[in-house]
């Protein structure tokens, strides 16, 4: 087997225009809402990377014709109730959004289907949407809660009224897909708002979903009406190059197109809380996103404090808000953070792990985490698989007195394919050993 370990030790600063790809969420749904639509449509600039590659191929496998075209993909939707019987079982890879997500829209089919994933997928908790989606009708197998998901038809799916007890955009996205397969009107709220692409596309393709607070209702059996659909590119994958343009010392640099939906900018805010040197101009809409550009000088950052609401405003942002929190003179201090022990790996103990080889002063309980700032003294990290902790501590090595070995960064691509080219860009040397 190939390595996909990553010895990476300081750089030159950082300077110029750094591009980021699609925005990953934005792309999965569009794809999905795209497939369902009624007629073609075309996505620009989506990401093509790992993850959202297993949704356009298994849209393919059920019946849906998809174009590539100068990077971008011609989706030729044939309407909501067009998908077919797949012929094998539908693999998820590395992506808990795909799977559940797409087990809301599988679950309203006529045919059975099987929805797999890699080890780590197969780790994560399915019960969150299992649960709601039968009491929608849905029938739905599980391993415990866990993956793989057995789905078989079922005559008819109910809309329900669902208060969502954890505060995730892939339960409240999951319910509102499979709502659009039921008779009447489907409520999700939530206690806390989460990131809401579904629901703004859903909008910008004038499908009838309504938002009041933390309630959003959608009608089923509707049209989905084809429109082209722009991807701004990820805040959550330039916030990686946000923060190494903060913390090593003399650089500035541009980022164009960002998507800065207010439900996901959260890490802006904690950063320039923390005295981040960053500029927002030129901010309009772009299909159904808010969209700006943003230049990041280096700055000297203050220990950060955060809890509460914000933390689903940078559920994905907190393993690179962690790096920036070594430069800090203080500690930095992050409650109610349950949620990450439920991501790719279990982001809070793979942080800490990989701080405190590293000689930083790490503290955590169960939904909590202390950094206490210090230098990065080198040495060797294991990833656990999880793509955003790798990416975390490879921006670590910038500014690590001793060079950083990250193991396993393979899954860099389910998310982020140019990361390393844009380090290259940089003159920043990685080595694969």
């Amino acid at each position: 087997m190939k390595s996909s370990n990553i010895v990476i030790n300081s750089s030159p600063i950082l300077s110029g225009q750094i591009c980021i790809p699609g925005d990953k969420s934005i792309t999965h749904r569009a794809i999905i809402l795209g497939s369902l639509a009624d007629g073609d449509l075309t996505i620009y600039h989506p990401l093509l990377a790992d993850d959202c590659l297993k949704t356009l191929n298994i849209f393919k496998q059920l019946g849906v014709k998809i174009e590539t075209d100068d990077k971008n993909l011609i989706v030729r939707g044939r309407g909501l109730l067009s998908l077919n019987k797949p012929s094998e079982k539908l693999d998820a890879g590395n992506s808990g959004t795909l799977m559940r997500l797409l087990a809301g829209v599988l679950c309203a089919q006529n045919f059975s289907s099987t929805i797999i994933g890699d080890k780590s997928l197969c780790q994560r908790p399915m019960d969150r949407i299992i649960n709601p989606l039968s009491k929608m009708g849905a029938q739905i197998s599980s391993k415990d809660g866990l993956p793989p998901l057995t789905i078989k038809p079922v005559d008819d799916i109910k809309a329900i009224d669902y208060k969502s007890p954890i505060a995730s955009a892939q339960i409240k996205s999951c319910l509102l897909l499979c709502g659009m397969f039921a008779k009447g009107e489907t409520i999700v709220t939530e206690a806390i708002k989460t990131r809401d692409h579904t629901e703004s596309l859903l909008k910008y393709l004038d499908y009838p979903v309504q938002v009041d607070g933390n309630k959003i209702s959608i009608k089923g059996l509707h049209a989905i009406k084809p429109k082209d659909i722009f991807v701004p590119s990820d805040i959550s994958s330039a916030a990686f190059f946000i923060v190494a343009a903060l913390i090593k010392k003399g650089s500035d640099v541009i980022f164009k197109n960002i998507g800065i939906n207010p439900l996901r900018t959260g890490i802006l805010d904690v950063l320039i809380g923390m005295g981040a040197n960053i500029t927002i101009t030129n901010k309009h809409i772009s299909g159904s996103e808010l969209v700006a550009d943003l230049r990041v000088k280096s700055s000297t950052l203050q220990p950060a404090k955060v809890s509460g609401s914000i933390v689903s405003r940078l559920i994905d942002e907190f393993p690179i808000l962690f790096i920036a929190c070594t430069s800090c003179h203080g500690v930095s201090e992050f409650s109610d953070i349950a949620e990450l022990r439920n991501k790719e790996s279990d982001r809070i103990s793979s942080m800490e792990k990989g701080l405190m080889k590293l000689g930083i002063t790490v503290q955590s309980t169960v939904s909590s985490i202390s950094i206490k700032g210090g230098v990065m003294k080198g040495g060797i990290v294991d990833s656990f698989d999880d793509h955003r902790v790798a990416m975390s501590f490879i921006i670590a090595g910038l500014i690590s007195d001793k060079p950083i070995t990250v193991l396993n960064t393979s899954n860099i691509n389910t998310s982020f394919p140019n990361f390393f080219s844009n380090l290259k860009d940089q003159n920043i040397e990685t080595y694969l050993i």
